[in-house]
């Protein structure tokens, strides 16, 4: 165990005091959040979580109520990721890794489980080694496919011990083991003879309940349910892929399951499923304009406690007056911020506190209810804390065809001189199936600083709204969903507010595509585009996925079967890597090598193409980078290289 002296944790008590004006550059937003996944002992000492420094990731603790951090494991930088933190009793971790590794011409991401003492002692890994020797290579490498593990149930009554699903070669499928956490031993429960993906334990740390695929119909998903550990397993309820209503079960207790589903409300709510009658029996929680985005568990995770949803901001909501009473305390106590509960113990008087502003950093903050005190943390940005920041205002505009859609507009923190109106950066989002809020965005902030207005469009086919928001963007990549960019681009210049013949796209991922579809459909109205792990050949992302039968339906729903010769024209149409020649703005293309979500062909073949037809453009490759763009060095220097080109062409 390692006490970590970090001078850039000094800085994070900037904000209290008056913001410095000095000038702001790349590396104060481009650094990745410094401290991530917080989460609070179930007994309230300690708070742990992903530090990510110069060096890589590591996993770091707290005592409850200090500002000094130690470190407790560090992993290899460039080559593996931190993705979640979880106490599994008092004195010990659970910490999840995963690399990017390519196999069969595909690049996927390969998880690790480790569990780790508080004090840094007894790191083990969470595998069975010993079992995968016999294989043959093409049974290792479904194992590493399959490699993600879940904790199914952490079993409190003995602290040893918890339940992980794991991949076994033997069902060829996901399987339960009762693991011990200290020695790295693993009994399997039963054997997975349904083809279930997901696993739920009730309350006792009795798996229950299975959601699977069928053996026959990869489109039709299987609810499989039994009473207790020694029941045989029946089939509760199935359901086809993108028919009917959703059903994502999430706890079971006794004869009642918590399930979201967009049951009656047509958008995702928090309901209590009745097993025994197979009917829903009581709405726990929906709002009347936004989706649930998850249940709030309870400290062992064996019961949910309240709902989250996110209107700009991210709220909760707790079905009892007692937990609703400890969140407006934590509301009343920061009104200058948006704040939520965020972690906090099992007796629940021990509370981290996750605050922020579209304008201020995200930051955390400690309370302690029984001694009625509390205090500062540490910030996720702390170079930025007390800098003038810009403001982002939410809008909403009617689109064309009637339906009306919602978005943000930041405008720079300093004025245009000689009363000018600055220029105009669109930057969508990925996904599609995501949106944009209204919190602190280090992209969005960077832009600003820069004396640019940013716009952000939650075109339809964005999620978190309703059913229709969502689906009216199945099929319509390039179609609907980029008329949505251009009309709110319109809707813009009506306002006067920015100068919208003084713009460039930036986007990622999905935003990415939005971005170079841009740059052929409307040739003359940006000045310049840049793609993050964008795609420039929709029918190649389509038949990548596609060779993925788990993937088909969703591929089929939103953007379409790339077997049918109807929509293969469809999306060569929508595609800009077949119109290169109605190119005119200057494109850079940013791509990581290790990127598992988006092939970096996608960019590597279209800069090729562009070249060949004497495009201006520029191609930025990380040898180690990942979608996400989740090291540090890698993510500072895309925003050194974005910035460098707005500022050449704006």
């Amino acid at each position: 165990m390692k006490k970590i002296i970090i001078t850039i944790l000094l800085l994070s008590v900037a904000f209290l005091s008056h913001a410095e004006k000095q000038s702001l550059s790349y590396k104060e937003f481009g650094h990745l959040p410094i401290i991530q996944e917080p989460t609070v002992s179930p007994d309230g000492k300690h708070i742990a979580g992903i530090f990510n420094s110069e060096d890589g990731p590591s996993v770091v603790m707290s005592d409850f109520g200090s500002s000094d951090i130690v470190k407790l494991v560090s992993l290899k930088k460039s080559k593996d990721r931190i993705d979640s933190v979880m106490w599994a009793n008092n004195e010990r971790l659970l910490v999840s890794s995963s690399y990017s590794k390519k196999q069969w011409g595909d690049r996927f991401r390969v998880n690790r489980l480790f569990s780790v003492n508080i004090d840094g002692s007894n790191l083990i890994e969470l595998n069975r080694a010993a079992n995968l020797r016999s294989l043959t290579g093409a049974e290792i490498a479904m194992y590493d496919l399959n490699s993600s593990q879940q904790v199914v149930s952490l079993l409190k009554a003995e602290k040893q011990f918890v339940l992980l699903q794991m991949y076994s070669p033997k069902d060829k499928g996901q399987s339960v083991y009762k693991v011990n956490i200290y020695e790295n031993k693993f009994e399997k429960l039963f054997v997975n003879k349904y083809n279930v993906y997901k696993w739920v334990a009730n309350k006792a740390g009795h798996v229950v309940l299975g959601v699977g695929s069928d053996d026959s119909d990869s489109t039709i998903t299987n609810i499989w349910y039994r009473k207790d550990n020694i029941d045989e397993w029946k089939l509760l309820h199935s359901k086809k892929a993108f028919e009917g209503e959703t059903f994502s079960p999430i706890l079971v207790s006794d004869d009642k399951a918590i399930v979201i589903s967009d049951h009656k409300v047509h958008r995702d709510a928090l309901w209590q499923y009745d097993i025994k009658s197979g009917k829903y029996d009581k709405l726990l929680y929906a709002n009347d304009n936004y989706a649930v985005e998850g249940a709030i568990f309870n400290a062992d995770r064996n019961e949910v406690i309240g709902a989250i949803y996110i209107e700009h901001y991210r709220k909760n909501h707790f079905f009892t007056d007692a937990d609703t009473e400890i969140y407006n305390i934590v509301k009343n106590s920061f009104k200058q911020y948006q704040a939520s509960i965020y972690s906090m113990s099992k007796d629940k008087k021990k509370i981290l506190v996750a605050a922020q502003r579209d304008n201020s950093p995200p930051k955390f903050f400690w309370l302690d209810l029984t001694k009625k005190s509390g205090g500062f943390w540490i910030s996720q940005y702390p170079y930025l804390e007390g800098k003038p920041l810009a403001s982002v205002q939410p809008f909403q505009f009617e689109a064309s065809d009637g339906m009306s859609l919602h978005g943000y507009l930041t405008l720079p923190t300093t004025p245009m001189s000689n009363n000018k109106k600055p220029p105009l950066i669109i930057h969508p989002h990925g996904g599609p199936q995501s949106r944009d809020y209204q919190y602190f965005s280090p992209f969005v902030q960077y832009f600003a600083s820069k004396g640019y207005a940013v716009l952000q469009v939650n075109f339809r086919g964005s999620t978190g709204f309703n059913n229709a928001y969502q689906t009216a963007g199945y099929q319509q990549w390039g179609k609907r969903m980029q008329d949505d960019i251009y009309e709110a681009i319109d809707w813009l210049a009506e306002t006067e507010l920015v100068d919208t013949n003084n713009s460039c796209i930036v986007g990622a991922s999905y935003g990415g595509y939005v971005a170079l579809t841009a740059a052929f459909q409307r040739p003359k109205q940006f000045k310049c585009i840049a793609s993050i792990a964008g795609i420039g050949d929709l029918l190649e992302l389509a038949k990548d996925e596609y060779r993925y039968e788990s993937k088909r339906p969703f591929i089929n729903k939103t953007i379409g079967n790339p077997t049918d010769d109807k929509i293969i024209a469809g999306l060569k149409a929508t595609s800009a890597i077949n119109y290169l020649n109605q190119i005119k703005a200057p494109i850079l293309l940013i791509h990581g090598k290790h990127d598992t979500q988006v092939r970096f062909s996608q960019s590597d073949d279209f800069y090729d193409a562009a070249k060949d037809a004497d495009l201006d453009i520029d191609f930025v490759e990380f040898a180690n980078g990942t979608h996400y763009l989740d090291e540090n060095e890698n993510r500072i220097e895309a925003f050194k290289v974005v910035g460098e080109f707005l500022e050449k062409h704006l």
